[in-house]
């Protein structure tokens, strides 16, 4: 049973505004026009002199404060409007185990925020950032790695911040599992945990640091375009990856072609009538992980269909292809390409600022070191960068809760029930709508109050054009 909050944050207007096609158009391009000016203005105006006056460290801690008391805001809104919900059709003891449930975890995330960031000041206040980078520097120092081998050292530090970066979140994940979330069998995600832990280790490893390494070679480049480049790089290994994704995901899930049934004869089916042909459809044990029921397109080019196993136990037959037909939505309008190239101006900006900061001196001796070291830039600058990241999630949450409700319609004018397949995917339990800015701030995908609102009034709207 599940708990998505009240019903009683006057959403209406806002869900009319996103089940329109044509708001959906107009919030693309206002997102590409102002992200892409954004960068031509940074290119053609000379903006170091700008950069080199700013108090770096004081500007970080004010950056990241900001967002504290932003979230903090955020998640007394909803608490606020989790409290005042009041529905007499539903069991009201039910209802208040759902919303104490609720609240609970808001107040443990907003406790474990609370101490994240007291820990990220002190971190930077006390110079735990140089402290340890001297100690990496010691150690490859005395095996005879001097500052020549700019690289390696570089990964090592990269690699101890990230360690010591677990290290801390782990006693709260722990805590959240042990003591806040319902899992049945803990011994078991324990294990299944640990057991994933090692292999993304080992993944990372293998890929991840030749990346990073040419990541790194690529910022050591002195060229005045080198932040087009390695938008470049970023962008086709992100292509690469995505039809690469069942090659990697078998390392955690198992993935096995569906056999030939009914359901498998009626996806393909659906697909043809579309005019979007499917090049194959996987089962995934995704039980194994999350109880919640999915499925998904995945591929840039030829699209694959993966259901969940739980999703077909779940649904039945009709409710999956509802289901389905809403990925199809996703393909035909091709909203993987573009939320690619969303993500991909939003890490432009990224790239070109940090481009134009990791050679600045100020930069570095503001946070107390003493040289100029991209490795160092790139962790200082996450922490800044991390501020912007944040806002602008409002944004890309924006743009992809409208590609939902854009799938959405797609499938009902196709004639499917989208309404019966989403509450047979969400099952039984007491739903309540958000606060509004709570939800676009931390949900990248409509709750299922808000996307049920919303097939409402996309199912008035096309009964009055058919009437």
């Amino acid at each position: 049973s599940t708990v998505q909050t009240p019903d009683c944050t006057g959403l209406d207007g806002y869900n009319t505004m996103i089940s329109s096609p044509s708001s959906t158009i107009k919030m693309e391009k206002a997102v590409w026009i102002s992200s892409g000016s954004f960068i031509v203005a940074m290119i053609l105006f000379n903006i170091t002199p700008i950069l080199e006056g700013i108090p770096w460290f004081h500007f970080t801690l004010g950056c990241n404060s900001f967002i504290f008391f932003l979230e903090l805001y955020l998640d007394i809104r909803q608490s606020f409007t989790i409290r005042q919900y009041k529905n007499p059709k539903v069991n009201w003891t039910d209802t208040t185990y759902h919303i104490e449930n609720i609240i609970g975890l808001l107040n443990f995330r907003r406790t474990e925020s609370t101490i994240g960031f007291i820990l990220e000041c002190c971190i930077l206040h006390f110079g735990l950032l140089p402290q340890l980078y001297s100690v990496n520097g010691l150690i490859w120092d005395w095996y005879g790695f001097g500052r020549t081998h700019e690289i390696t050292r570089g990964i090592s530090y990269l690699l101890l911040v990230s360690l010591f970066s677990s290290l801390i979140r782990l006693p709260f994940e722990l805590y959240r599992v042990f003591l806040v979330d319902v899992i049945t069998d803990k011994r078991d995600w324990l294990q299944q945990t640990i057991i994933d832990q090692v292999k993304m280790f080992l993944v990372s490893i293998l890929l991840g640091l030749p990346l990073l390494a040419v990541t790194l070679a690529l910022f050591s480049w002195q060229n005045p375009y080198q932040w087009f480049y390695i938008i470049l790089f970023v962008s086709s290994v992100a292509l690469f990856f995505s039809d690469m994704y069942p090659s990697l995901a078998f390392l955690f899930n198992n993935f096995s072609s569906m056999e030939d049934c009914e359901l498998r004869s009626e996806i393909n089916m659906l697909s043809n009538k579309l005019g979007v042909p499917i090049k194959e459809i996987y089962t995934m044990d995704g039980s194994k992980r999350v109880s919640h029921s999915n499925a998904f397109m995945l591929g840039f080019w030829r699209s694959s269909v993966v259901l969940y196993d739980n999703l077909i136990k779940q649904l039945s037959t009709q409710e999956i292809l509802s289901i389905i037909c809403h990925e199809i939505g996703h393909h035909k309008f091709k909203h993987s390409w573009k939320h690619l190239f969303v993500q991909m101006l939003f890490l432009g900006n990224f790239i070109f600022l940090f481009s134009r900061v990791v050679n600045l001196g100020v930069f570095y001796s503001s946070f107390g070191f003493s040289a100029v070291d991209i490795s160092v830039g790139l962790v200082l600058f996450s922490y800044l960068y991390s501020t912007f990241a944040n806002l602008l999630r409002f944004v890309t949450n924006m743009v992809r809760r409208e590609f939902e409700y854009a799938a959405d319609r797609y499938a009902i004018e196709n004639g499917l029930d989208m309404k019966q397949a989403l509450i047979s995917m969400h099952g039984k339990g007491t739903y309540i709508k958000p606060d509004t800015y709570f939800s676009l701030y931390y949900y990248s995908h409509p709750s299922l109050m808000e996307r049920l609102d919303s097939i409402d009034l996309i199912t008035k709207e096309l009964n009055k054009k058919a009437a």
